[in-house]
């Protein structure tokens, strides 16, 4: 599911001016700053397909009049195919709007539309109205209760934080629009009557995208089944191609059909009802919201530096799997292998619940690493990635977590426990691991060891739960 929300509340540069394009635009790198927009998908893992069904408001479709031929282009080749779009509530200017957006998109991604568009403009309170119902109906209550314990345990949230409520006014002050890969329903929020402004319209090309390239790619039912399964590593690293090709797309359209003014007021905020919760969100929740369209945006644009649209096209065939897939993108197009190595069953061995297994990956290491040491020393340490899971565990009253990391080699091994055992004082608000990688204090206990190219990393709320787990991985 995709979640449109307003530019960051951050000064930025305005786009430049638009300007004639050619068929195929050129293929240079574009601020990213002009299209900062972030998703709830990625709050924590599982909430980037989360489904917002409306079954009993679907709306009626309309398609090209039958015996009507698709239209050609000047040079007599053929054109996107654009197919009506509409909803029961769509008005005839917006259909009329709707229509020529579906064109303009088409003929900017270079793909044909294969059906109509369920597309509705409504209120903001009813679109809020609309997700806070779908969001309350289709969470997963013990998958987000795991999401939440994950991420308070690892550091990555305040113990006193509310998640629930979080999502609920993040949800609810910042989305302005969704397209839904089950019900292939597209919403967006305005308050503008019949008339959509630029920023509505600018909102729509996006989610368009979305749905254009659901309905060649179908992209969907991938997306759906990694969320029930609470896979967030490869699920991020998919979202961050929708999302990249999205805004990217969203991007040319902008310079196509905006004028420079309208391109400048995109950047001045607005659209949703404001950014307290935002700005009240921790860090690793902002960035993890980001992720997908900052770093998924440089993604598609090395693409499509490097081929055009038909290599984006192909990463639809051949999906990134992993963060490290879109940091270093490099290691996709090399096809960089990566498997989680084997991780005994600690909550058998320990008897202890086991609530979740995953996986944590490169931007969560790094971002893990970054709260207690220098950006760069993180970056560096995470970077040798090759696959790693973890599982988390309730032992009476105490969380514990264990993470088997695996390196690309021993240097980058060495390289992450060195950053780990600077990191764990800090994390658990005392001294520096002893000599046999333990390490305790107020806020908790563990164990960092290293094995060749492989890398242990325990946690737990008391001393007792870490030993227990570190004896169930040693054994």
């Amino acid at each position: 599911m995709d979640f449109e929300y307003p530019p960051e509340p951050t000064p930025a540069q305005p786009p430049p001016p638009p300007h004639a394009q050619p068929p195929e635009p050129a293929r240079r790198r574009r601020p990213v700053v002009v299209l900062i927009v972030v998703v709830v998908a990625l709050v924590a893992a599982g909430l980037a397909a989360l489904l917002l069904r409306d079954d009993d408001e679907g709306g009626a479709q309309v398609g090209l009049p039958a015996g009507e031929e698709p239209p050609t282009t000047a040079g007599g080749g053929l054109a996107p195919a654009t197919p009506g779009s509409g909803g029961s509530n769509v008005s005839p200017a917006q259909k009329r709007a709707f229509d020529e957006l579906m064109g303009q998109v088409a003929a900017i991604r270079g793909l044909q539309w294969k059906g109509p568009l369920d597309l509705e403009v409504v209120s903001r309170a009813d679109l809020a109205r609309k997700i806070q119902d779908a969001a309350n109906r289709d969470i997963d209550p013990a998958q987000l209760a795991a999401e939440e314990a994950t991420l308070k345990l690892l550091g990555l949230v305040p113990d006193e934080l509310d998640y629930k409520r979080l999502i609920d006014d993040l949800l609810a002050e910042q989305v302005l629009g969704y397209y839904d890969p089950e019900t292939k329903e597209l919403f967006v929020g305005s308050d503008g009557g019949d008339d959509l402004d630029a920023r509505t319209r600018w909102i729509i090309a996006h989610e368009m995208t979305h749905a254009l390239t659901d309905q060649v790619f179908d992209y969907g039912p991938a997306t759906i089944r990694l969320d029930k399964e609470d896979r967030p590593e490869e699920l991020a690293a998919y979202s961050a191609l929708l999302e990249g090709d999205a805004t990217l797309t969203q991007t040319l359209w902008a310079e196509r059909h905006l004028s420079a003014s309208e391109q400048a007021a995109l950047l001045l905020g607005g659209g949703g009802s404001g950014v307290a919760a935002f700005l009240r969100a921790p860090p690793y929740i902002r960035q993890a919201l980001y992720f997908p369209y900052i770093e998924g945006l440089a993604f598609v644009n090395g693409l499509y530096d490097s081929g055009g649209w038909a290599e984006v096209d192909a990463a639809y065939r051949d999906p990134p799997t992993s963060t490290e897939h879109i940091l270093e993108p490099d290691t996709y197009r090399a096809g960089h292998p990566s498997a989680s190595p084997p991780l005994p069953d600690v909550a058998a061995a320990t008897g202890c619940s086991g609530l979740r297994t995953g996986i944590v990956g490169q931007f969560d290491m790094r971002f893990l690493l970054d709260q207690h040491l220098p950006a760069a020393d993180a970056n560096r340490a995470a970077a040798g990635w090759n696959g790693d899971a973890f599982a988390l565990v309730r032992c009476g009253p105490a969380l514990g977590l264990v993470d088997r990391w695996r390196a690309d080699g021993n240097a980058e091994a060495a390289r992450l426990f060195d950053a780990l055992t600077r990191w764990a004082g800090p994390w658990a608000g005392g001294s520096a691991p002893a000599a046999d990688g333990r390490f305790s204090g107020p806020t908790g206990a563990g164990r960092i060891v290293r094995n060749g190219n492989t890398v242990d990393l325990v946690l737990a709320e008391n001393a007792d739960t870490a030993d227990r787990l570190s004896r169930a991985l040693a054994g």
